[in-house]
């Protein structure tokens, strides 16, 4: 059983993706919900606190310490993207972050974190031999970087072009290891291909 708290959560969620988060009113999550905007401000008494229980909810289904070998690697840049393409309306409205202050600061903070455990998974993969030790120190901060501006850059174009422009999770999956795929060991190539192998089975 849901809360309510998580049923307003994936109520606004929904309706911010459909409409816009400045184009959804308290009242209009109310309605949906079927409940009065009394009810729904006794939980979230603004409309800034429900963006933000949002973003804290989908932030903490990332993982927090750094993923094992390749599979990890994959999950984790697999599960980034996923988070993406579950909230589109932090990306398809620049000005959001302005208007609500409080989550710019919040979401880089988040950022800062995640960047932290994504660079870490890639050092523990060169640990292991998977990528070659070149992969370190200031090359290793830009290819994070290029990982993490991809994830951003992707969301913003799947949530402002036409859908026949639409770049799907796989298809990004792909690209990303396109940027490491050169970094690769013999024993990070042969890890890689059983990966995509199971991919494929």
């Amino acid at each position: 059983m849901k809360t309510t708290k998580e049923l307003i959560r994936n109520t606004a969620r929904d309706l911010f993706n459909e409409r816009g988060y400045r184009a959804v009113s308290m009242r209009n999550i109310a309605d949906a919900l079927g409940i009065s905007v009394g009810n729904l401000t006794y939980h979230y008494p603004h409309k800034e606190l429900l963006i933000e229980a949002i973003m804290d909810a989908e932030l903490g289904t990332m993982p927090a310490e750094p993923e094992s070998g390749l599979p990890g690697l994959n999950h984790l840049l697999e599960r980034m993207l996923e988070s993406f393409f579950e909230t589109p309306f932090y990306f398809n409205d620049p000005a959001l972050y302005s208007s609500v202050p409080s989550l710019q600061t919040r979401h880089a903070a988040s950022v800062d974190a995640l960047f932290a455990v994504l660079r870490d998974t890639i050092a523990g993969c060169t640990e292991l031999g998977l990528f070659v030790p070149a992969l370190s120190g200031s090359r290793l901060e830009q290819v994070t970087r290029l990982l993490m501006l991809a994830h951003t850059g992707w969301a913003q174009h799947n949530a402002t072009w036409p859908a026949s422009y639409f770049i799907s999770v796989s298809e990004m999956m792909e690209t990303q290891w396109a940027v490491l795929i050169p970094y690769l060991t013999p024993a990070g190539q042969a890890a890689y291909d059983a990966l995509t192998q199971r991919a494929e089975d």
